[in-house]
């Protein structure tokens, strides 16, 4: 079986959203690696305020962890895409974020931000799926 971890970040600026997915580098501690690609794919800079939730997956191949980091910009000055791994960056309004179709954005991308932006109560969804990617439930957990 292979394990796997992930992380992703969202980044709070004035009640809006910027939110990005990572890869991490061997030994690179996770939220190390939240920070690093943000400042590589959007020019910003940030702090990790702590973390957001946690997906949980396994299924026959594959055992998968994805964290979801909480950050504060350091800098604040608009995102500037990379143009190599992400076309466009910006911070979204939660009314901009549901406005998203299923094939624009994926579904745990959206719990989050409301989870964030709205104070939705802490959550725990057990095989919840995405069927946009994996179509492989998962277990969200979106504590306080």
């Amino acid at each position: 079986m292979r394990f796997s971890l992930g992380t992703g970040g969202a980044v709070l600026l004035n009640n809006r959203l910027l939110m990005v997915h990572h890869t991490y580098e061997p030994e690179e501690a996770a939220h190390d690696a939240c920070i690093r690609e943000i400042f590589e794919e959007t020019q910003i800079r940030t702090k990790v305020d702590g973390l957001l939730g946690v997906r949980h997956r396994i299924n026959k191949k594959d055992n998968s962890t994805y964290l979801i980091f909480q950050l504060t910009p350091i800098d604040f000055h608009n995102p500037i895409p990379d143009q190599r791994e992400i076309d466009d960056a910006r911070y979204f309004l939660l009314s901009e974020i549901e406005e998203f179709s299923k094939d624009q954005m994926p579904e745990l991308n959206r719990l989050v931000a409301r989870r964030l932006l709205s104070g939705t109560p802490p959550t725990l969804l057990s095989n919840f799926g995405d069927v946009n990617y994996t179509n492989q439930p998962y277990d969200l957990y979106l504590p306080n």
